[in-house]
C-alpha cells in the first residue's frame, strides 16, 4: 500500500488562449471542476498504474469535499483515515491555463481547517510506502520520522516550503526527498543545481533528486550526479505534472525499479500526461508509460551543470 499525505483541493481551471501582459477582460475558452493536490493527484496516478493508493487529508464539510470523496470512490482509493472538519469549507485553487499548457493558480485555504492540529493514524508496517506533501508540515514531518525509524520508503515533495526545522528533519529522515527546482534553491540558498545537491549530499549522503519541467529531472546517488531528460511533447496541459511523477516514482520504487528506471519511467508518465487535457481523468495507464519511455534519452552522469 502507499499512502499519499497532504492537503487536497477543488480545482476550478479557467482556460484561456493566452496569458495577457497587463490585467485585462479575458473571454474564457472553458470551465472544469477538478479534484487538485500533489498528493491526492499522486495517489491516482498511482491507481493508474496498477497500483494499491489510500489519501489521507483534511477535507471540510462542504459541496466540494462531497464533490472530491465521489472521485475517490469512482476509483477505489481509500480515504477513510482523513480527518473530516464540520462546518469548514474545502481548500479551492483557481487555475488559469493557457493554450500552451502553461498555468497561474491561486489558493485558498480556510484557518479553521488547516489549524486543525490532531494527525490521522498512519500504518508503519513492512509493507507501507509513503508520499507527503509538505505544504502539511505537521503530518510529513510524522510520517517521515516514522517511516525512517521502521525503514520505509518515504517520497517528500518539497515545492513551497518555508523552510523550518521540521522541513530541515523532514528532508533528513525521508528516503526519498524530491525538491521542485525553487525548492532546491530555497532549501540550500544556491544558485547552482550541482552545488545544490552536492551540500545536500556532503551533509547527509544519500539520495536528493530536483524536477525541472523541460529540463528534466538531476539527482545525486552515491556521490555522483544523474540527469534523465524530459522528451520533447507537444504539452497542453502542465498543471499535475510533477504530482505524477512522484506518485509514479514511488509505484515503480514500489515494483523493485532501480532509482534510475523509476526516475525514467516517472518522467515518461508525467511528460505523457502533459499531451493530455483532463486532469485525473486522463492519467497514462502502465502499458502506455512502459511503450513511451522508449523514446526517453537513457539517463547520463552529469558533470557540470
Amino acid at each position: 500500500m502507499i499512502t499519499c499525505v497532504g492537503p487536497i483541493f477543488l480545482d476550478r481551471v479557467v482556460r484561456i488562449d493566452s496569458f495577457p501582459e497587463k490585467p485585462i477582460k479575458l473571454v474564457a475558452n472553458s470551465l472544469e471542476k477538478r479534484l487538485g493536490g500533489p498528493a491526492p493527484v499522486a495517489s491516482f496516478a498511482i491507481k493508474s498504474l496498477g497500483g494499491d493508493a489510500e489519501f489521507i487529508g483534511r477535507f471540510g464539510d462542504d459541496d466540494a469535499a462531497s464533490f472530491l470523496k465521489s472521485k475517490f470512490d469512482k476509483a477505489n482509493i481509500q480515504i477513510n483515515k482523513s480527518l473530516f472538519i464540520n462546518d469548514a469549507q474545502s481548500s479551492q485553487s483557481h487555475i488559469f491555463e493557457d493554450l500552451e499548457g502553461e498555468r497561474m493558480l491561486a489558493v485558498f485555504n480556510e484557518e479553521k481547517l488547516i489549524n486543525v492540529k490532531s494527525l490521522p493514524a498512519f500504518d508503519f508496517s513492512s509493507k507501507q510506502s509513503y508520499l507527503v506533501d509538505t505544504n502539511w508540515v505537521e503530518a510529513s514531518h510524522y510520517v517521515a520520522i516514522n517511516c525512517y525509524k521502521n525503514k520505509i520508503n518515504c517520497v517528500v515533495d518539497l515545492d513551497n516550503f518555508i523552510n523550518s526545522k521540521l522541513i530541515e528533519e523532514v528532508v533528513n529522515s525521508a528516503s526519498f526527498p524530491i525538491f521542485s527546482e525553487i525548492g532546491l534553491k530555497r532549501y540550500t540558498n544556491k544558485e547552482s543545481i550541482s552545488d545544490s545537491l552536492e551540500s545536500l549530499y556532503t551533509s547527509n549522503p544519500k539520495f536528493y533528486a530536483v524536477t525541472m519541467g523541460p529540463k528534466g529531472v538531476y539527482w545525486i546517488n552515491n556521490g555522483e550526479i544523474f540527469h534523465c531528460e524530459s522528451p520533447q511533447v507537444k504539452a497542453i496541459e502542465t498543471n499535475g505534472a510533477g504530482d505524477i511523477f512522484h506518485g509514479a516514482f514511488i509505484r515503480f520504487i514500489e515494483l523493485n525499479k532501480t532509482i534510475k528506471e523509476a526516475i525514467e519511467l516517472a518522467t515518461a508518465c508525467a511528460s505523457l500526461k502533459c499531451t493530455r487535457v483532463g486532469g485525473i481523468e486522463s492519467l497514462p495507464s502502465f502499458d502506455e508509460v512502459i511503450e513511451f519511455s522508449k523514446h526517453l534519452k537513457l539517463s547520463k552522469k552529469n558533470n557540470s551543470l
